[in-house]
């Protein structure tokens, strides 16, 4: 998985968009087109995650989690990783 599929994994639960949107600063049509493949991710969107979400930045940035140091991933990608 991509730094990119990670950031659309977080932008597709429910209302995250409009959630990004008043936590970033970022308008929620820029989320929904990285959202659904019509944007790319770049480094002011992952930046903007990673403040936004800073218990996910290891995750959006690796992949990994530290739940020991609070850095997880957030319920959609652990059911993602479950189901395959």
């Amino acid at each position: 998985m991509t730094i990119g599929d990670r950031v659309r994994a977080l932008l597709g639960i429910r209302g995250m968009p409009n959630r990004m949107e008043s936590l970033t600063g970022i308008d929620r049509d820029t989320w929904r087109n990285i959202r659904y493949g019509k944007q790319k991710v770049n480094e002011d969107h992952i930046e903007a995650a990673c403040n936004a979400f800073p218990q996910f930045r290891l995750w959006l940035e690796t992949g990994r989690t530290d739940p020991e140091s609070g850095q997880i991933a957030p319920d959609i990608n652990i059911k993602q990783e479950k189901t395959g």
